[in-house]
């Protein structure tokens, strides 16, 4: 099973599906988690995939995350679960184990703190509700930078939030467990009408 995660930025214009559905299927990915999908929520059967959408709260198209699968996985998803238009999950059950997808988007670091700490006490309020016996992989886009600094090995890094929240649950930030080129040690920043690459 090959899984993966995408900010995708949009869905919501004609033929974003169909591109997605094309993209993936040529990435040869089964289930991947999506960000900022600005679709409503439910679920979507189309082609040879399923679109499971926590999304919209009102009219405007922001946010909202997607769990999409393609057409022969769609029989290990057993129960879709609609958080809020940041955190969605999805349990999948096999022959010998179940796993839950949880699909998240965090708040970026200029959002208040109050705005923060609903979506990190939301997130754990429902991991908690998630049964002891199963795997848990939790997907999507932090909007943290995490780091190297040993204090935190095994599970490494420096985005306060994120970093705690890990330790706390007894998780691991896998991202930071094998090397990458540096090519791809960069990540888009904009704030405002500063747009730039950041190397890290």
């Amino acid at each position: 099973m090959k899984i993966g995660m995408w900010n995708v930025r949009s869905l919501f214009w004609s033929g974003a599906l169909k591109v997605l559905h094309n993209e993936l299927s040529n990435l040869d990915f089964n289930i991947v988690a999506l960000q900022e999908n600005r679709l409503e929520s439910g679920i979507q059967k189309l082609d040879n995939f399923t679109l499971f959408n926590s999304g919209l709260e009102s009219k405007k198209h922001e946010f909202g995350c997607s769990i999409y699968v393609s057409g022969e996985f769609l029989k290990y998803a057993k129960y879709f679960k609609i958080i809020s238009k940041r955190i969605c999950c999805l349990r999948l059950k096999a022959k010998w184990f179940s796993c839950t997808l949880i699909n998240v988007h965090a708040p970026t670091n200029e959002k208040t703190e109050e705005i923060k700490e609903e979506f990190y006490n939301l997130l754990e309020q429902n991991i908690n509700q998630i049964a002891m016996s199963d795997i848990k992989i939790i997907l999507g886009d932090f909007n943290a930078k995490v780091g190297k600094e040993s204090i935190y090995k095994p599970t490494i890094g420096n985005e306060i939030k994120m970093i705690q929240f890990a330790i706390s649950n007894g998780l691991n930030v896998r991202s930071t467990m094998f090397p990458h080129k540096d090519i791809h040690k960069q990540t888009w920043y904009s704030a405002g009408q500063r747009n730039k690459w950041i190397t890290f």
